[in-house]
């Protein structure tokens, strides 16, 4: 981000000379200042001109998702883990799930989840500001609120992760301080509400915002905003879930939202279970390349890139998230989730890999289980035309049904509540019975704890997607679990909890140096 006003200032600039540019000849520039100011008024009093902006945050925002920089959220939970190759050849990022010095302010991964999101903020706020000078038509409202979303998506996530930030609001606020998290969370809040009572309930284009994730978000916002804020309120969060909930629906099997393999290729986008979904395909740009950095180096270096699940181990599920309940893992026997999320067998065509006749590294765990959730059949050397796993591209249900289900579940036990199904498990069920293909039996109830079970639950239905340390974190389960389950951690740590000042990753270093309204004060404790 550097500095936040000259960021926006910046972009302000840059969007207009783009427009003025080609429609004025070089003699009109001879006066560059002036010019600039004037056009930059016209280009922002022209709805025709604005949109762009708006839709512009759609890519910002799925392409921060993507690619290797995207997944670095999922790194160092009890869910998943990078590869020990991995962890071995790239020193600063094995900080991500040791814990230990190398997870610094000058890490580049935490620079990256930074700096990635601070350009959805920027714009998004710089849209909501020309948006509120022109008339208020029906158009107006709706991409002011896909702006308030996107801001408060951006700003939800760089909270969660490095604790008080500053805000962009360019009528309001002047400078780039890290705000108190009650100022950060109202904002979040508040964007969200504005964004669920303004955007359309459904839309033709499945790629933009709906009102009902704007609802989600906001429920979720009410269940994630620190306790310090104030703003924590589960009966708020469970009112918002329900305001959205009856909107959708569970698809039959959960190997319609995920498997995509040889059988069954049954993988369906935009379902009815799907709230926001990232669109991306197989063809470049709009790749994610999930699948080359989940997939196995071992099964690369014996089968190579022709081979839909080689790839470079950059995530893989921890221990934890692959063994039986039974060896202090999560899953149960006829949980269909299992064999949909991860790749246990590595045969290819008929042929399981002989690692004695290729240069593999031979680390521990290339054919251990890896995640199977994101390979995409389009990318093999025999389906079709690409033959290459970096061109993965299934789309990304970001906010889906099952996951309103049992957070709604969660509200309902923590306010005492009951909902038109009746209790807190009743939600939990649903989702299981889908999980089981009938009827299922009870959620495994392994701690005594309500909560615990349900965040292990959440782990079956939720695992890699993205929401795993937002979850341990609200819940303050992080640096428990993490300890114990992941790992990387454990080892480093001799079985001992990480000390607490993990739960936030540190400022980056080139912020605190490049920000005028940020100094040495400003960084996390313990960095």
């Amino acid at each position: 981000m550097k500095n936040i006003k000259s960021k926006v200032r910046i972009l302000t600039s840059i969007a207009a000379v783009a427009m003025v540019v080609n429609a004025t000849s070089c003699s009109d520039f001879l006066d560059q200042e002036s010019q600039i100011a004037l056009k930059e008024e016209d280009v922002f009093n022209d709805i025709e001109n604005i949109a762009p902006l708006v839709d512009g945050l759609y890519t910002t925002y799925r392409n921060l998702r993507a690619g290797r920089e995207g997944l670095m959220i999922n790194l160092g939970t009890d869910e998943s883990q990078q590869g020990n190759f991995q962890l071995i050849s790239e020193m600063e990022q094995s900080g991500m799930d040791k814990y230990n010095g190398l997870l610094s302010p000058t890490s580049p991964q935490v620079a990256a989840i930074w700096s990635k999101r601070w350009p959805v903020v920027s714009t998004a706020a710089k849209a909501i500001d020309v948006l509120g000078l022109l008339k208020q038509t029906d158009e107006v409202k709706v991409l002011t609120s896909e702006a308030h979303f996107f801001r408060a998506l951006a700003m939800f996530e760089l909270s969660m992760f490095f604790g008080e930030i500053p805000i962009v609001d360019i009528a309001r606020v002047t400078d780039a301080k890290r705000r108190p998290l009650s100022e950060v969370w109202t904002y979040i809040i508040e964007d969200f509400k504005l964004a669920a009572n303004n955007l359309p309930a459904t839309h033709i284009n499945k790629k933009r915002a709906t009102s009902g994730a704007a609802w989600a978000m906001l429920g979720k916002a009410y269940m994630s905003a620190p306790e310090a804020s104030g703003l924590r309120d589960y009966a708020k969060a469970k009112g918002a879930f329900e305001q959205m909930m009856e909107r959708y629906s569970l698809v039959p099997s959960y190997a319609i939202l995920f498997a995509n393999d040889r059988t069954p290729d049954v993988f369906q986008s935009n379902t009815s279970e799907s709230i926001f979904e990232l669109q991306f395909n197989n063809i470049w740009p709009d790749v994610n390349y999930w699948e080359f950095d989940c997939g196995s180096r071992a099964v690369d270096a014996y089968f190579g890139q022709g081979c839909y699940f080689s790839g470079y181990d950059l995530l893989l599920p921890t221990p934890f998230a692959y063994k039986p309940l039974a060896d202090g893992g999560i899953w149960e026997d006829g949980d269909q989730r299992k064999e949909v999320n991860l790749r246990y067998d590595f045969t290819y065509n008929g042929v399981t890999p002989d690692l004695s006749k290729t240069s593999w590294t031979e680390t521990t765990d290339e054919l251990e289980p890896h995640i199977r959730k994101f390979e995409d059949i389009r990318t093999d050397k025999d389906h079709g035309s690409i033959a290459n796993m970096w061109n993965s591209g299934k789309n990304h249900p970001l906010i889906r049904l099952a996951d309103i289900y049992l957070l709604y579940a969660e509200c309902l036990y923590r306010t005492g509540a009951t909902g038109a199904e009746g209790d807190h498990f009743a939600y939990v069920q649903k989702v299981r019975n889908r999980a089981f293909g009938g009827i299922a039996p009870a959620m495994p109830q392994t701690s005594g704890d309500f909560i615990k079970d349900l965040m292990d639950e959440r782990v079956r239905e939720l695992c890699f997607e993205g929401w795993r340390r937002l979850d341990l974190l609200r819940t303050d389960l992080f640096v428990e679990l993490v300890s114990k389950r992941n790992k990387w951690t454990n080892q480093e740590h001799g079985g001992a909890n990480i000390p607490d000042f993990y739960m936030r990753w540190p400022i980056p270093d080139d912020e605190i140096k490049t920000n005028d309204d940020m100094g040495a004060g400003d960084q996390n404790p313990g960095y």
